[in-house]
């Protein structure tokens, strides 16, 4: 068995494992010719009569037939780390940058999805002078959609797959924008300033009001950012080194309504940043492919024609959007990705761990996948896309 790097982004390790397949076939070729009765022996290692000698295949067949007799019969490749892409070439590192160090990687320095983007290709694609994407060494692309609370306002939230709750309401969660209008309004510290207006403020108050004014600088520039937001891993990482330390630093201690405030704030932004992320990647995979007319309440196209089993909407209503597909194509080349393949047409009720799964199990010289499962919700959801990439002559992959 040979364990090989590779996913449906970063595919250098599927074509490494369609070469040793390959490899091994044509090694073996010989060995199953051997035992035909019009098959003339050869000596070994020496090249038959019909053999232009000076042919780079046939110099190729007689290294092969020298090691037929040591090598396997065949290898089985199992594919690690599926959902999980790093850029230039699985290394993460841009050739002519500092091994394991991104540009931006300074704690006193903002994370780079808070700056602005001033590359040429797109506002996607990150650069050294600070891109709307932090993917890298540290930072790779995470092939999933996130569990999040959906639901319209004014309803018990329940738990949905980001391309769920996007089919049906839209790139923010529902709760995002009232919490995020009552936490600014929680912070403008309108009674410190009407106060100003009739008397000179204590120390207290002017710490107070220097504190509420950061942290509302700090909320708004959370929420302007969110959609240049590409690693939730990134995100996080911003807000423990940075953000937390910048609140415990301006207040010497938080009442409970303020906490409070903060904390319901931060898991709604939380929520939002993970839609943004997965809706990202998503559009980085589909490469230009769309449905043309949206989709129904289950995340399928909706043409208005209904299958009459139920009433399902029909699902192959897409299309190709050719100017996306070329920057994208251009966004593949500046991640270092190789050459661009044409994107996957992925459904929208599919997640996509389980597209990814489903479309490296059905690759021929794929025998089975690695996964790493945190919860036994994420080891059963593995296994319900192995069962569902088939079961190829009896043999099913694992």
């Amino acid at each position: 068995v040979i364990r090989l790097p590779g996913n449906i982004l970063e595919t250098r390790g599927l074509d490494v494992s369609k070469e040793i397949c390959s490899f091994f076939g044509s090694c073996h070729e010989d060995d199953d010719n051997a035992n035909e009765p019009s098959s003339p022996p050869s000596e070994e290692g020496l090249h038959s009569i019909t053999d232009d000698p000076d042919d780079y295949h046939a110099k190729q067949r007689r290294k092969l037939r020298k090691s037929r007799n040591i090598l396997p019969k065949s290898i089985q490749v199992h594919v690690t780390r599926p959902l999980t892409a790093y850029p230039f070439g699985g290394t993460g590192i841009e050739s002519n940058s500092s091994p394991g160090l991104s540009d931006n990687s300074g704690l006193s320095a903002p994370p780079l999805y808070l700056k602005k983007n001033n590359s040429d290709v797109d506002d996607n694609v990150t650069n050294k002078d600070g891109g709307g994407s932090s993917i890298d060494a540290t930072h790779p692309i995470r092939i999933l959609d996130y569990r999040i609370e959906s639901g319209p306002l004014g309803r018990e939230p329940t738990m949905a797959w980001t391309n769920h709750h996007y089919a049906s309401h839209g790139l923010r969660p529902s709760s995002y924008q009232p919490i995020l209008n009552a936490v600014l309004s929680h912070f403008d510290a309108e009674s410190i300033l009407e106060a100003s207006r009739t008397r000179e403020l204590t120390v207290e108050e002017r710490e107070t009001l220097d504190g509420c004014k950061l942290l509302r600088d700090m909320i708004h520039d959370l929420d302007a950012s969110l959609d240049d937001m590409r690693s939730f891993a990134a995100y996080e990482e911003y807000l423990m080194n940075v953000a937390v330390p910048l609140i415990y630093g301006s207040f010497e201690g938080l009442d409970e309504e303020s906490a409070g405030m903060l904390q319901l704030f931060f898991r709604a932004h939380g929520m939002a940043v993970r839609m943004v992320v997965a809706r990202w990647t998503r559009e980085l995979l589909l490469g230009g492919w769309k449905r043309r007319v949206g989709v129904d309440e289950k995340g399928r196209a909706d043409t208005g024609d209904r299958e009459k089993d139920g009433g399902a909407a029909v699902d192959d209503a897409v299309t190709k959007d050719k100017d996306q597909e070329k920057k994208i194509a251009k966004i593949w080349k500046a991640y270092g990705f190789g050459d661009y393949r044409g994107g996957y047409d992925i459904p929208e009720d599919f997640t996509l761990q389980d597209f990814a799964l489903r479309q490296i199990l059905e690759e021929e010289a794929v025998r089975g996948v690695v996964v790493g499962c945190s919860s036994p919700e994420h080891a059963l959801e593995a296994m319900r896309a192995a069962d569902a990439s088939g079961v190829d002559n009896g043999n099913k992959k694992k």
